[in-house]
Order: C-alpha cells, then sequence, then structure tokens
C-alpha cells in the first residue's frame, strides 16, 4: 500500500486555517494520500469568516468545538489522535497557520528514509510566511536550550542555517517544535499527546517522553512547512477569550515541573493520568538531560545558571532576549492584574501612599524634568507626570510606546520612547525613576542599567530597593526582593528612603546623587 499521510491541525478561530488546508493539498505531490484531522475552535456567530473555503472536504475529518467550550491547544490536539487518526502510516502535525513547499509530502518521507533509523521523527520551527502568501527566507533551524522562565519552565530558542548551507541530512537534536512534526504514526499509539499540559511545556514536555520512549528526534535539512509567526489584529489566541486560562496553566506547570523536577505537588488534578502520559522506559531521563545539555533540577544550561548564561551574551543579544521577554509578558498580561498589564504593583490601590510621598519628594528635590525607565503603561505615574515640566517615558516594548503616546498625545510635556535602560544610555534629567524594574533583571543587566544611569549625566536616581541585606540569582523576567546597597551592588546609603507604604513590607524608592553612585 501506498503510504499515507494523517495530519493533525488544531485551529482556535483561526482565518488562515482553511487557506492551511489549502496549501496542504494543492502542494502534495500525492493529495489522495493525504488526510487532515482538524479540530475547529469556533464561534458560530462570530466566525464565518474562518469558512469561506473547503478544500478537498471529503479528505478531511473534523471535529467542531464551541471556542468557549476549549481547554487549549494540547486539548485539541489530543482529541484529533484520539478521534480522528484513522490508521495512516505516518503524522504530520502542524498549525493552523501554515503554508507548504511543492512535494512537500515526498520530501518529508525522503528525509525520514535519511536518517537512518525506522524510529525517527523530524521537528524544527518551520521558516515563516506573511499572509496570504509571502513567504519568507528558507531556513532550516535547530532548536535549543534557551533559558529557564520566571516559573521554572524551559524556555526554547532556534538558530537557523540558509538552505544553501543546510547539511546533507537531517541532524539528531533533542527538542521539538509544536508546529513541525514528521513521523511513523507509531508514534502516537506509543507518546500520546497530554491534553493536560495549557501551551508552555507542551514542547518540552514531548520531546522527554519520545526520547525516553527510544525514539530519535532530527531537525529537518530541506524546507517543507512555512509558519505565520506575525500578530494579525484578528489572531485570536485561546487566552484572549478565556479569563480562567491561567488556571489552566498554573495547573499545567504543575505537572510539567512534576515530569521533569520531581516537584511534588498537592493538586491532584495536576497530576491526572500521569501515568498515561509520563516518560517513556526505554531510554533514561538522566541520559535525556546529559544529551541535552540540561538540568532540570539545579536548572542548568549547559552547566550554567541563568545569570552566567545572561552575562556570557553579548550586549545586543541580551538586549534582544530582554525585549523578547517582556513583550511576552506584556501581551499575555502575565502578571496578572486586572487594572494594568504592568502587574499589580502598579495599580492605584497599591501606590496610593508611595504617590503623595513620592510628589512630595520631587517637590523638595526640585525635580521638573524626570525620565521614567520602565515606564510602563503609566497606569499610576500619570497621576504625577503632568506637574512636571518635562516627562520622558522610557519602555523596552514597543506596543507600550505606541500607545502611551497615543493616549497621552494632549500632554504637551510628555514624550514617549522605546529603550533598554541596561543597553541605552538614557537623556540626562533632573532625576531618573525606575521603579519595579531592576527587581526583574539578573544582576549583570542590573550592573548594566546602573552604569548607564551614572553615563546618563542625571543628577538623581530614584530606584526601588528592598531592606534586606542580600541578593538571590534572579531568572529574566521573574522577580526579587532587591536590595541595590547590598552586594554585588553595594550603593551606598540612599539620601532619602521614600517607603512604599504597607502593601509590601521593606519596599522603598531609594533616592541617590548619581555622581556617589
Amino acid at each position: 500500500m501506498a503510504p499515507r499521510i494523517f495530519v493533525s491541525i488544531a485551529s482556535y478561530r483561526d482565518t488562515e486555517c482553511q487557506w492551511t488546508v489549502k496549501s496542504l493539498f494543492e502542494r502534495a505531490r500525492h493529495p489522495e494520500r493525504v488526510f487532515a484531522g482538524i479540530c475547529w475552535q469556533f464561534i458560530a456567530e462570530e466566525d464565518a469568516d474562518c469558512f469561506t473555503v473547503r478544500t478537498r472536504p471529503d479528505q478531511c475529518r473534523v471535529i467542531e468545538v464551541d471556542a468557549r467550550q476549549s481547554r487549549g491547544v494540547c486539548w485539541a490536539r489530543s482529541r484529533i489522535q484520539r478521534e480522528l487518526w484513522a490508521g495512516e502510516e505516518y503524522f504530520l502535525q502542524i498549525d493552523a497557520h501554515s503554508r507548504f513547499v511543492q512535494d512537500w509530502d515526498e520530501i518529508f518521507l525522503e528525509m525520514l528514509a535519511a536518517c537512518g533509523t525506522p524510529r525517527a521523527v523530524l521537528s524544527a520551527y518551520p521558516a515563516s510566511y506573511t499572509p496570504p502568501d509571502q513567504l519568507g527566507q528558507d531556513v532550516v533551524t535547530i532548536i535549543s536550550a534557551k533559558e529557564f522562565d520566571d516559573r521554572g519552565l524551559l524556555a526554547f530558542g532556534s538558530h537557523g542555517t540558509p538552505l544553501a548551507k543546510a547539511p546533507d541530512k537531517p541532524v539528531p537534536t533533542p527538542f521539538i517544535g509544536a508546529g513541525l512534526l514528521f513521523g511513523p504514526s507509531d508514534m502516537v499509539r506509543e507518546v500520546p499527546y497530554d491534553p493536560y499540559i495549557y501551551f508552555t511545556g507542551e514542547e518540552i514536555t514531548l520531546a522527554a517522553r519520545l526520547w525516553t520512549s527510544g525514539w530519535d528526534i532530527f531537525a529537518p535539512n530541506r524546507v517543507t512547512v512555512y509558519h505565520e509567526y506575525s500578530e494579525r489584529p484578528n489572531k485570536r489566541r485561546h487566552w484572549h477569550d478565556h479569563k480562567l486560562w491561567s488556571e489552566l496553566s498554573d495547573r499545567a506547570v504543575h505537572r510539567v515541573r512534576h515530569l521533569l523536577d520531581g516537584e511534588a505537588t498537592k493538586d491532584a488534578e495536576a497530576l491526572r493520568d500521569i501515568d498515561q502520559y509520563g516518560l517513556g522506559s526505554r531510554r533514561s531521563f538522566a541520559d535525556y538531560q546529559t544529551f541535552a545539555g540540561v538540568d532540570f533540577r539545579r536548572k542548568l544550561i549547559g552547566g550554567k545558571s541563568p545569570d552566567e548564561i545572561i552575562a556570557a551574551l553579548p550586549p545586543a543579544d541580551r538586549s534582544k532576549r530582554a525585549k523578547a521577554r517582556f513583550t511576552e509578558i506584556w501581551r499575555t498580561n502575565a502578571w496578572g492584574s486586572a487594572e494594568t498589564r504592568s502587574g499589580p504593583g502598579s495599580t492605584l490601590a497599591q501606590t496610593e501612599h508611595l504617590r503623595a510621598r513620592l510628589k512630595d519628594a520631587l517637590g523638595r528635590l526640585d525635580i521638573q524634568v524626570l525620565v521614567d525607565a520602565g515606564c510602563g503603561d503609566l497606569n499610576w505615574a500619570s497621576k504625577l507626570s503632568e506637574g512636571l515640566r518635562l516627562y520622558l517615558g522610557f519602555d523596552i516594548v514597543d506596543e507600550i510606546v505606541a500607545g502611551l503616546r497615543q493616549k497621552f498625545s494632549e500632554r504637551k510635556n510628555h514624550f514617549f520612547n522605546a529603550a533598554d535602560v541596561a543597553h541605552h544610555v538614557l537623556p540626562a534629567a533632573d532625576a531618573i525613576l525606575c521603579r519595579d524594574v531592576l527587581t526583574h533583571l539578573p544582576h549583570a543587566i542590573v550592573a548594566d542599567a546602573l552604569a548607564n544611569f551614572r553615563k546618563s549625566g542625571s543628577r538623581y536616581l530614584i530606584a526601588t530597593t528592598f531592606s534586606r541585606g542580600r541578593n538571590d540569582p534572579v531568572r529574566l523576567g521573574g522577580w526579587q526582593a532587591l536590595d541595590l546597597c547590598a552586594a554585588p551592588f553595594n550603593l551606598p546609603t540612599p539620601r532619602l528612603l521614600i517607603p512604599e507604604g504597607p502593601v509590601v513590607a521593606g519596599k522603598s524608592l531609594g533616592v541617590w546623587a548619581l555622581d556617589s553612585v
């Protein structure tokens, strides 16, 4: 029998899915051997634009789900495997916003044969495209361990190689990308998709489960699929529509950390059916960690801690990583405040005492020109900034800056720009305000920011500090109660200490003359 390919597509209110299916069949060498399984998650009265085109409906098996009842992408992918796969010999998983090269089906089979093992899986982050059909550069990618995020989960990075310089055959790798996964369908039987992972942790858990179950993962050496990475205005996400998404995500984090870190959890729901979706027994998890160069318990990558990894990066790469991290936090409201995406520390209630005290301090110090280094959405500071002669707000997230320019366009004493406080020297001012920014940065980046503040020529630094006598390592985007007077920063005693109030014990804004820092 000629080999058949089953293609799994989980689509959440995605207008691109219909065009993905069209490209899937039109670009196949043997479209008659291709069968799509689609979990359509949509709202009937709102999403008619997702269904303007239908291609080969007889070869598309569909689960229709009211998007309001969806439990996330892994839940959808699990349903596709369990309910729609009908024994086709090969399995391909893609995202609903994809395009294909001509003869992609034959290319996948040829690459799989070149791996030299019957238990090979091909996976990577695909090359890019922009809708409707603007294809990006033809590159092949290798996924790598990037960092442990603020919840202790391993995040991936990748680097691309132009197709002209691609290796002769697929390259072994310890990691997978969920938007391009191809192999014999036996992997579906042996390593079924875990429906209880929400989103983060999906790829690393599947990679570890596949490898420990005896599957060898390879990065493709040829381009087959393109993926849309841009943010369309109408590109809906599950977390946009579901207020309780964070509960699903938090529960999944406990599940991932139990599986990979051995971390105990009292949440029985987090371990639901864990034996069915656990690690394999053909190879040890210790051997997987050695192969991947990752220590999950100690949070080491290549034997280095997060601080050591950040410190070793070139400054431009460090800034790029920080921008991506804080943009993600902003877009997903990761700090979980209903009032402001700058986080609960920026609510009007939490800054009630601080605003009065800071206004008094600015008057006593004769601060007329203020640089706000990491201004966020100006939720609380806007109550103070209108009284200044000149307010200059800087943030690393471009979307924040664009929003502020529009929101405060009538305030002619307000100017906003994008900047990384650790990478750029800010303009000279009477004072630099840096509240709740350095607390989220590794020590090496804090040191760079302090050096840039000194270079600015400003008179004062007003920055968050805690009186605790020590500092601990922190991941980029994480948090710690930072004491700027303790090692490794060792700033002198502040000229003035402005307590923030009763909400967070020991938290203050310290005021230093920058020529003494």
